[in-house]
């Protein structure tokens, strides 16, 4: 008995690259947030950061500036203070975990909020510490472009 080829299960194919097509050509959908990255003034490249978190806060809320220790007038970029998650949700703000130089954040978050990256204390694991932070307009679904350097932390729409 001669047996023939089995023919390539056209659906299972048309499935898989309909499902991979965004990925492909550039256009795969975004998730509100993006990359965390450190940049080098002696020329080398940048590194995703793994660590710490990406918090926001309104920032139009004297009760952020004040969870802060800072003014709108301050520059923020390298601004260190204790924070704890806690505080920031109660006051409307978010925590998201950086992972593999990147972070994430709630779809519908929008207006003119605080960017900061903080790192683990060493007063505990319920607190944090700021590196720095920047005031970022945010649209709905948003990307946003954060680095770490020399100049210390900067963040913007992208």
């Amino acid at each position: 008995m001669r047996r023939t080829p089995r023919p390539v299960p056209v659906l299972a194919v048309a499935v898989t690259t309909l499902a991979l097509l965004p990925t492909l050509t550039g256009c795969a959908p975004t998730t509100p947030g993006g990359p965390l990255r450190t940049v080098d003034d002696t020329g080398h490249g940048s590194i995703a950061v793994d660590d710490g978190w990406v918090l926001t806060l309104p920032a139009d809320d004297d009760a952020s500036w004040t969870l802060l220790h800072a003014r709108p007038s301050d520059a923020l970029d390298h601004l260190q203070t204790p924070v704890a998650p806690d505080d920031v949700t109660a006051l409307g703000g978010t925590w998201q975990a950086v992972r593999s130089g990147r972070f994430d954040l709630p779809a519908g978050l929008t207006g003119a909020h605080l960017l900061c990256w903080a790192v683990p204390s060493d007063t505990g694991p319920a607190a944090a510490t700021t590196r720095g932070c920047a005031e970022v307009a945010l649209d709905d679904g948003a990307r946003v472009e954060a680095t770490w350097g020399e100049g210390g932390f900067a963040a913007q729409p992208g």
